[in-house]
């Protein structure tokens, strides 16, 4: 099995979801690739009927470790049970360095999700100045060693580079299978790890084939319909 998730952060209304998901389900038809998304939270609970009877599956971005309190703007593990989410992001750069998510707090969410079953997607990278000063297996090293107790069978780790979120740049498919495996020989348990950082459809083919990767996590190409189903289909034909 390969996966192929589209994180779609602070983008897409509602509308514009109904629309995807109707224009994919047109577009693809997977024999051997877990297709998730994760939409914003204003569209999540609407996921649950678009995408039912079919191949899609779907998750959350984040959430907060409480079930319950006066923790304004935040959602429970208990609420994304409810609606039904396959899948939470937890640890995303995004969220560790713009909102300054720590190595405990990400821990906590970790554990909240395994209690109401709920697997993780586990997000780990390093940024450019530590991968200039040789840092990367260093930081790859602390970050999954926090969870590598705790992750178990249904969870995947997603190997994200900061320094080519968003930005075009990816790193050469040497040092991306370097980073994979040094991911994977972390790990306690065996599980998925993809690679996410500026995939696109001309790079999918490519990084469908480097040694390890078990699938992508797109950023902003996975808003793109007919971009994200040629990324879809790269892991699919790639096997």
């Amino acid at each position: 099995m390969r996966y192929v998730f589209g994180n779609w952060k602070m983008n897409g209304t509602l509308a514009f979801a109904k629309e995807y998901v109707s224009k994919l389900l047109g577009e693809v038809r997977p024999a051997s690739v877990q297709v998730a998304l994760f939409p914003p939270f204003t569209a999540l609970s609407s996921f649950q009927y678009l995408v039912k009877d079919s191949f899609l599956r779907f998750g959350a971005q984040n959430m907060y470790y409480e079930d319950a309190g006066a923790f304004t703007g935040e959602v429970s593990p208990v609420m994304l049970k409810e609606i039904g989410v396959d899948y939470v992001l937890i640890g995303h750069s995004e969220r560790r360095h713009i909102f300054l998510e720590n190595d405990e707090m990400l821990m906590k969410k970790v554990e909240a999700a395994h209690r109401h079953d709920i697997p993780v997607v586990f997000c780990v990278g390093e940024t450019l100045e530590e991968r200039r000063t040789g840092a990367t297996k260093d930081v790859l090293k602390r970050q999954i060693i926090l969870v590598q107790d705790i992750l178990s069978r249904g969870d995947i780790v997603a190997y994200e580079p900061v320094w080519a979120i968003g930005t075009g740049v990816t790193p050469t498919l040497d040092e991306i299978e370097e980073s994979i495996s040094w991911a994977q020989e972390l790990l306690k348990a065996d599980l998925p790890v993809l690679y996410g950082g500026s995939v696109n459809k001309s790079n999918a083919i490519d990084i469908s084939g480097v040694s390890g990767v078990d699938g992508v996590l797109v950023g902003g190409a996975s808003l793109k319909v007919e971009e994200f189903a040629i990324i879809i289909k790269a892991f699919d034909q790639n096997i």
